[in-house]
């Protein structure tokens, strides 16, 4: 008899209790038992341990040796299939517990305003498909224009009074992208006004305008003469600011449209706003008189003659004040 006793008691002291979850569904199952592993335990109770393994991953291994109040959480290997927009991303397997963890996991990102279906707090189930509604991205491009800076350099190579433009100006660019939200081709609105991101992608820098002044001091010899010069005969003579370029000889273009030769003093002028045959004084060439036109002759623009190439380049294009004087027969 004692040994009876003795035998029954060691063998309630085998008998386990395993408490046992799956990821995909709701609730805990007690299994009670003789049981040495996670397995005896699961197909003592009726359980298919070859889908099982197929399924699901156990958070205490298959064979393990377990323990009496053991909790054996089985975690689904699921199948999600993912549509986005109607558009079907991927199939993959997760062991992920929740949408929003998959979802993570897969590194699909979401706004404030994308809605996933189920929610992200479902719960993973085998051959769940989660539908992603995600907004629609309007991308625009916006100019942003820059001005450009004036720089005035001395130089001594023109004199007092006159200068040069040796490099025009031209505006820069900041260049964003406007990206709005939507929603079947319709902005989202949010406080009344449409959600917008602005981006700047692109700059570009302006080309300051670079003026040379001049410094060099005019002899005493060329300031007598152009102060006699600009003193003669000023009687109905006026002054206006214009821009004076250079030319020089062509080949077969050597008669002006006075039908006088070209020569130095022979200017290029829009009749329009001088007269043929007007005296000109500009100051660093002189006197001349209208005997010209050009087709680039335009408004307050006129075209001094210089006897070489080389004049009419070191020449440029410059602004000065001149002055207009009626033919010398009148």
């Amino acid at each position: 008899m004692i040994v009876m006793i003795t035998g029954t008691a060691t063998a309630w002291a085998l008998e386990k209790n395993v408490y046992v979850s799956f990821s995909d569904q709701q609730g805990e199952w007690k299994l009670s038992g003789y049981y040495q592993t996670v397995a005896d335990a699961l197909e003592s109770n009726g359980y298919n341990l070859a889908h099982l393994k197929k399924k699901y991953e156990p958070s205490i291994p298959w064979e393990q040796k377990i323990k009496d109040g053991s909790k054996l959480t089985l975690t689904c290997k699921c199948q999600v299939k993912i549509i986005e927009n109607g558009k079907h991303i991927k199939t993959l397997h997760t062991t992920k517990l929740t949408v929003g963890e998959m979802l993570k996991e897969q590194n699909i990102e979401l706004t404030q305003y994308d809605e996933v279906a189920p929610k992200l707090e479902q719960k993973i189930t085998d051959e769940m498909t989660v539908q992603i509604y995600k907004v629609e991205r309007i991308i625009q491009k916006e100019v942003e224009t820059i001005d450009y800076q004036v720089k005035k350099e001395k130089d001594d190579t023109l004199y007092e009074g006159e200068d040069k433009v040796v490099q025009e100006g031209k505006p820069g660019k900041k260049i964003y992208q406007i990206t709005t939200l939507a929603k079947n081709g319709v902005p989202i609105v949010e406080n009344g006004k449409p959600v917008t991101e602005r981006k700047l992608v692109q700059t570009i820098k302006a080309k300051d305008k670079i003026i040379k002044i001049g410094t060099k001091e005019k002899k005493k010899e060329e300031k007598k003469e152009e102060k006699s010069d600009s003193e003669s005969d000023t009687k109905g003579c006026r002054t206006m600011a214009a821009e004076v370029t250079a030319y020089t000889y062509y080949p077969g273009e050597n008669i002006t449209a006075s039908g006088e030769p070209v020569r130095r003093g022979a200017i290029a002028v829009d009749p329009d706003v001088i007269p043929m045959h007007s005296r000109i004084y500009v100051p660093g060439y002189g006197w001349g008189e209208a005997l010209d036109t050009g087709g680039k002759v335009k408004g307050n623009i006129i075209d001094v003659f210089m006897e070489t190439r080389r004049e009419a380049y070191d020449w440029g294009r410059v602004k000065k004040e001149i002055k207009v004087c009626p033919p010398a027969n009148n």
